[in-house]
C-alpha cells in the first residue's frame, strides 16, 4: 500500500527521482499510523478512496510543513472516512424484539429481522462485523 501512495504522492508534487523517498515514505506511514490508531479508521488497501485520501493527506503535510490547520476539503474527507469506517468497541451484543428508548453504551442490537444497530454519537446506526471488527455500515 504505501508503495502505491508513495506513487500517487510523488506525482502530485511532480517527483521523479527517488532522492526524497524516504522522506516521503515516513510521512506516509506517519499518516497511516495517525489514522488507525489516534482516529480509530481500518484502512483498506483495496479502497481507493482510502488510498486517494491517504495521498492527498500526505502531500498536504510535505507542502505545509508550517501551516497547521488542515484545508476544510481534508477535513471533510477525514470526518466521512471516520463516520463511515470507526473501528467501534462492542462490550454486549443483546437479542431484541425493538430497540430499547434507553441504549446501553457500546451495545449491539441483533434484532429479529437480522439487523445490528447501536446507538452511536445520538442515533441508532447501522453495524456489521467484518473480520473480526466492528464497524459502521
Amino acid at each position: 500500500m504505501t508503495e502505491i501512495v508513495l506513487a500517487l504522492v510523488k506525482a502530485r508534487l511532480g517527483i521523479s527521482t527517488v532522492v526524497r523517498d524516504p522522506y516521503l515514505t515516513s510521512m506516509i506511514n506517519g499518516v497511516i499510523r495517525e489514522l488507525e490508531k489516534i482516529h480509530g479508521l481500518i484502512i483498506n488497501p483495496a479502497d481507493n478512496s482510502h488510498l486517494m485520501f491517504i495521498a492527498d493527506y500526505s502531500e498536504y503535510r510535505y507542502s505545509n510543513k508550517d501551516n497547521p490547520i488542515m484545508p476544510r476539503h481534508l477535513q471533510w474527507r477525514m470526518h466521512n472516512l471516520m463516520i463511515s469506517n470507526k473501528l467501534l468497541t462492542v462490550a454486549n451484543i443483546l437479542l431484541v424484539d425493538i430497540l430499547p428508548d434507553v441504549p446501553v453504551t457500546n451495545t449491539v442490537y441483533l434484532l429479529v429481522d437480522g439487523t445490528k444497530q447501536m446507538y452511536i454519537d445520538g442515533a441508532w446506526t447501522t453495524v456489521a462485523i467484518t473480520d473480526g471488527v466492528w464497524m459502521v455500515v
